[in-house]
């Protein structure tokens, strides 16, 4: 049995602790506060760091509907609603928790201060772990293996403006805002375009005498659900992986553009949608059209308690400035060579493995931005590290992996201008799937099980899908996919209206008209294939 050593527990060092379990191994996790959730955590530690890692706020709900958030293998409850306020995902990972037993292998209030190659790395791949729990002496151990799953979110991130430091006004991160009702009366200014911005303004609206939104580039505001279907569960779906990129991105431009009057609200980014990060947000282009919200520009400059902006305007009286401008990504506990730069600088191959080890035994879990839930992600991140830990996932050679790494970058910048891993969850957690062996074959699918290879194909990557076969696959885990549109409104809905469900929403035999359109759909795409090579 091999000892694993988990930096982390948080989403991904959860993930990363039951799998280590489930194949054997001995994992010890290391976390520095009281309770597990990392991000997803409601009470403030004493004595945290106001600038380290974010905490719930009050009024937070889910950017990801239940059923794509959930884990492979232990959905959300389905009388929840569609999409979860903070306090119910905090207590989804203690339920995940509690589960699967994972208590034991914590030890709480526990820095690890050192990360470094043990005198026989090279015959062993082992790497000795320096650990402090509070105030006691510093504990050494030996590892097989070291999973790093301290997020991202280390340390709030502020940008430096002129007359920032002789501001008058109060100055916040973004991770330490925990409630709107704290600025009743106040003049906020809210900096930034990302959800927490987004999230911070609508908040603060509700109690404040003004709320100021400051968009260096202006924002894509996209609502949760399009139509009838949960945002993230309509772009995340096999079949648009098969479409050219081109006419993908023409069909989400024009998409986005029909949402809003982007030059009225005064929002419109000069970079098309395809090529920028989406905010998402439910109310603030209403409180924008209701004045409860006001835009500006990026900021110039700082004078007392006045701000000016890009285009000249200035802001008088400003109570409190909330930067919502992201984190610093650190690893202090490793060296450089190994684990360093942001987060688009890191090199990992598959977005997991520091390449230039001489033996594969540290994997870096959670490091990615995802456009969809990262849950199911990181856990088949961590699947995937415990193979190749146990020498069951086979790895190219360094050149190979540094090629592909480099690929993986560049196809970012083409796409969105910039380096930060943005991953697409059909191509990338199909392709982690596939190098365990736990990816259906949908041609397979297709003769032997036709409904689910429909489902499979053009429905939503529901999590599930990743306990159909291959190691430690779940024997309920068809029926869970199939269940998984319904399970998603079973919370709100009238027990009325599902009773009156359609018999072909349950799990009966596909139709002629789906079979048909299937075989189409299949057909057509086989053709275009065919076609390209030529």
């Amino acid at each position: 049995m091999k000892r694993v050593a988990i930096i982390g527990a948080g989403v991904s060092g959860l993930a990363s602790i039951k799998t280590c379990l489930e194949e054997g191994l001995e994992p010890v996790c290391f976390e520095q506060t009281s309770n597990i959730g990392g991000v997803w955590k409601i009470q403030v530690e004493e004595g945290a760091d106001p600038h380290g890692p974010p905490y719930i706020y009050r009024g937070l709900v889910s950017n990801i509907c239940k059923p794509m958030m959930a884990f492979s293998d232990f959905p959300f409850p389905p009388e929840w609603p569609p999409y979860l306020q903070g306090e119910d995902v905090c207590k989804y990972y203690v339920d995940y928790t509690n589960h699967f037993d994972l208590w034991k292998n914590i030890r709480f209030n526990t820095r690890v201060i050192r990360v470094e190659k043990a005198d026989d790395f090279e015959e062993t791949g082992r790497w000795i772990v320096r650990s402090q729990c509070r105030e006691e002496d510093v504990k050494t151990e030996v590892f097989d293996a070291v999973m790093v799953c301290s997020g991202f979110f280390s340390s709030g991130f502020i940008p430096k403006h002129p007359g920032l430091a002789e501001f008058k006004g109060q100055v916040l991160h973004a991770c330490q805002f925990r409630r709107g009702s704290d600025f009743k009366d106040k003049t906020v200014l809210v900096v930034g375009a990302g959800h927490s911005a987004g999230d911070i303004a609508v908040l603060c609206a509700d109690h404040a005498k003004k709320v100021v939104i400051s968009l260096k580039e202006g924002a894509w505001i996209i609502p949760r659900v399009l139509g009838k279907e949960p945002v993230d569960a309509r772009v995340n779906q096999r079949w648009k992986s098969f479409i050219p990129s081109w006419l993908v991105h023409h069909v989400t431009d024009r998409v986005v553009e029909s949402i809003q009057d982007w030059d009225g609200l005064g929002l419109r980014r000069q970079t098309p949608p395809h090529k920028s990060p989406a905010m998402i947000n439910d109310r603030l282009p209403m409180d924008i059209m209701s004045g409860r919200v006001s835009i500006r520009s990026g900021i110039q400059s700082f004078q007392g308690s006045r701000v000016i902006f890009d285009d000249g305007k200035e802001m008088d009286d400003v109570d409190c400035v909330i930067f919502a401008t992201g984190y610093s990504l650190k690893f202090p506990f490793v060296d450089d060579e190994i684990l360093s730069g942001d987060l688009g600088q890191l090199d990992l191959y598959l977005h997991v493995l520091p390449p230039r080890l001489t033996h594969h035994t540290m994997a870096a879990v959670g490091y990615v931005v995802v456009r969809g839930a990262a849950g199911p992600a990181f856990e088949l991140q961590a699947r995937y590290a415990a193979k190749v830990f146990k020498g069951e996932a086979k790895l190219p050679s360094l050149p190979e992996m540094m090629s592909d790494i480099r690929a993986r970058r560049d196809r970012i910048f083409k796409q969105l201008g910039h380096y930060r891993p943005m991953i697409l969850p059909p191509e990338y957690q199909d392709r982690l799937a596939r190098e365990i062996g736990a990816l259906p074959s949908l041609w397979k699918l297709l003769f032997t099980d036709p409904k689910l290879a429909y489902s499979f194909f053009f429905d939503s990557m529901y999590p599930p899908c990743y306990r159909l076969v291959g190691p430690h696959a779940m024997p309920g885990a068809r029926e869970a996919f199939l269940r998984s549109s319904e399970d998603l409104m079973h919370g709100i809905t009238p027990s009325s209206v599902r009773n009156k469900s359609k018999p072909c929403s349950k799990d009966s035999s596909m139709s002629v008209t789906k079979l048909l359109g299937f075989s189409v759909a299949i057909l057509s795409i086989l053709a275009f294939c065919v076609g390209m090579v030529q």
